[in-house]
């Protein structure tokens, strides 16, 4: 997971047209990967 993939998603669901499927799961891997991102980064800050 990087920062690019995020950012990557951020611009496919505001520049692309999807049907209602496509994009909620589009808006749910979107989600996990920030989850994911969030607590990598309180695990830095943790350590």
């Amino acid at each position: 997971m990087t920062v690019d993939t995020i950012e990557e998603l951020r611009s496919e669901l505001r520049e692309c047209v999807f049907t209602p499927a496509e994009r909620e799961a589009l808006e749910v891997e979107l989600a996990e990967l920030i989850r994911q991102r969030n607590e990598a980064l309180a695990a830095e800050e943790g350590a």
